[in-house]
């Protein structure tokens, strides 16, 4: 007898610096055509936008496809496999969770894998380990270069308030920046200042 194929779509994207979800939109449309030729329409999607899936930081759309393979899904359609884990305590969650609710995985870009099989497992953890050296590598490039960068006194790291990208001034916040810091030396409770800002501008 057949096998009843229930899917489930789980897209994720590290960085999106935009917030216009452009990334998961792009591995949303090729997701949905490769369930719609596993014989699935109308598959349920599940994302985690703008989220890392290597520094440990909470998943919900994650937490939420796990709760849906709970309920029945038998395969997870992912853009890549790095898009699903990247650290290899997680996948060795994921493992745990097939001791209980089959599931297969299928990958845009890679081809799937039975995680139900000795052979489908060796794969996820190869694969994973490749990820998590990756992603190790990169955090390791990024902060030698910030170092450097600091070391020459230039800007590194994400905008704050009052700069824009690159370390260019934004003169009104800086405006505001200075007001807080002439009312804070001249002893103003930082209460007060807070209030101040809530009504700034």
């Amino acid at each position: 007898m057949r096998q009843i194929i229930q899917a489930a779509v789980y897209l994720r994207i590290s960085q999106d610096r935009t917030g216009l979800r452009a990334g998961v939109q792009r591995q949303e449309a090729d997701c949905v055509a490769l369930a719609a030729r596993l014989g699935v329409e109308d598959v349920p999607v599940f994302v985690d936008n703008d989220v890392s899936a290597f520094d440990g930081r909470q998943r919900p759309g994650y937490q939420a496809m796990v709760n849906a393979v709970r309920r029945g899904v038998t395969h997870i359609v992912v853009w890549h496999v790095d898009r699903l884990y990247r650290r290899p305590r997680e996948l060795e969650d994921l493992l745990d969770l097939v001791e209980q609710y089959p599931i297969r995985i299928e990958a845009v870009r890679g081809g799937g894998f039975d995680l139900n099989t000795t052979e489908g497992r060796l794969m996820a953890r190869q694969l994973v380990a490749i990820a998590a050296y990756e992603s190790g590598h990169k955090s390791d490039r990024v902060k030698r270069a910030n170092r450097r960068l600091a070391e020459q006194g230039r800007w590194h790291g994400p905008a704050r308030y009052g700069y824009g990208p690159g370390g260019v001034l934004i003169p009104e916040q800086a405006a505001a920046i200075r007001q807080m810091a002439d009312r804070f030396l001249a002893g103003e409770s930082l209460r007060s200042i807070a209030m101040w800002l809530n009504h700034w501008g």
